[in-house]
């Protein structure tokens, strides 16, 4: 009897209309917000970091995408809304195709700089060395790192720069071994 009581009030409660409901999503005003966000970012140009797809449309699926690949140069001219409140950009790619990106995922994946303008940049200031300080370490190409491991012992201090590109061990804070790519130095 208190069972069928508890399920009575409650019917009685959700047809009433005081039970909560989830607020309903607005896409229109979600991907305004969006819209403004990321408008600042039109008509600059950016470089993949890393192979991306651009689509016929904001709601295409796989089949009509193409794959552009890592070092592709982009430059948004549009934002569209796709099928809920997500912003795409319209872009141009440098090799004439245009197409449509998730604007989170353009600015996740790429970049805008010029990675010629790096590669000369990391050539002038050179790559860390054995026998650099860490302070002579940050100053190069490589710059800070994304983490340091770091082991003292009574023999002294051991860092361990870590980076996308190698790892620089440091000992007593001065370099000893360079790791790019899977080569010692």
């Amino acid at each position: 009897m208190k069972a069928q009581l508890i399920f009575y009030f409650i019917a009685l409660a959700l047809t009433m209309g005081c039970a909560k409901r989830p607020p309903a999503v607005d896409f229109e005003k979600d991907f305004a917000q969006q819209k403004a966000h990321y408008e600042p970012n039109l008509g600059k140009d950016f470089w993949l970091r890393s192979d991306r797809f651009i689509c016929a449309t904001p709601r295409s699926n796989d089949l009509d995408c193409q794959l552009i690949p890592r070092g592709s140069k982009l430059q948004p001219d549009g934002i569209e809304r796709g099928i809920t409140s997500d912003a795409y950009y319209h872009v141009k790619v440098e090799d004439g195709r245009t197409g449509y990106i998730f604007a989170f995922e353009l600015l996740a994946f790429a970049t805008n700089v010029d990675p010629a303008e790096t590669g000369a940049e990391c050539k002038r200031r050179g790559e860390p060395r054995v026998g650099m300080t860490a302070k002579q370490v940050e100053t190069t190409c490589w710059g800070k790192p994304d983490h340091v491991d770091r082991l003292k012992t009574m023999r002294g201090t051991t860092d361990r720069y870590v980076y996308d590109q190698g790892r620089v061990i440091l000992k007593n804070g001065i370099v000893t071994s360079v790791k790019i790519s899977g080569t010692l130095r």
